[in-house]
């Protein structure tokens, strides 16, 4: 069984999501949830109008979602502020509200520098200890 991969990305108003090699399928929503849900029923719709299907569509697959930089920053700036990102990534917290809002796009050296200080700070709540 192939593994298709969808992106979804952060945006002003809305995430955004398509599927890597697959042209025409897309899905949008207030949320991630909603987004994954737009992309399945825009992926169904693009099955049903289109007689010229991609190769990789045709036969099993399954679908991983997974996040790029500006759609992480946005679905976790909920639960990790933007002053806080500051504080494990040392970048600006304006440059990061831009990520997360469409406004701006990372280059891959600064992704990986994001990605890689999320991951550190990861691994350093992973080790806490509480006595009690």
């Amino acid at each position: 069984m192939k593994t298709l991969t969808a992106i979804i990305t952060g945006g002003k108003d809305q995430y955004g999501s398509w599927i890597e090699g697959v042209p025409g399928a897309y899905g949008a929503g207030d949320t991630v949830e909603e987004t994954k849900a737009s992309l399945l029923e825009g992926l169904r719709l693009f099955m049903e109008e289109n007689s010229d299907i991609p190769d990789v569509l045709k036969g099993d697959y399954e679908i991983e979602f997974a996040f790029d930089t500006s759609g992480f920053l946005k679905y976790y700036s909920s639960f990790i502020s933007f002053a806080g990102m500051k504080a494990i990534t040392g970048l600006n917290q304006k440059q990061l509200w831009n990520y997360a809002n469409g406004y701006g796009k990372p280059n891959k050296a600064t992704s990986q520098k994001i990605l890689n200080s999320l991951h550190d700070f990861g691994k350093q709540i992973g080790q806490a200890q509480f006595r009690f």
